[in-house]
């Protein structure tokens, strides 16, 4: 399974923080420096949870199965929210 940007967002560096518009619902979005990370990652295109989790785990001290599931929870509000996609 992978995940892509939504078409129905626009995104803007700010500050160093990621701020995303959902077009459809009128409301933005912040996010915070590993978030960042992430949506750069989905910027280049599709990418699997462990391809995002490597990045992470890269960059950050943080374990293989702490990482996979924070950005599980990140994803899915993303998804929910329309601002990724799931493709397969």
């Amino acid at each position: 399974m992978k995940y892509q940007l939504s078409p129905d967002q626009i995104s803007s560096k700010v500050g160093g923080e990621t701020v995303i518009l959902n077009h459809n619902k009128g409301v933005y979005y912040g996010l915070d420096e590993v978030g960042v990370l992430i949506w750069d990652l989905l910027e280049q295109g599709p990418q699997t949870i462990d391809s995002i989790c490597e990045a992470v785990i890269s960059e950050y001290e943080v374990d293989a199965n702490t990482c996979r599931s924070d950005v599980n929870v990140l994803l899915n509000d993303l998804v929910s929210e329309k601002l990724v996609e799931v493709i397969n």
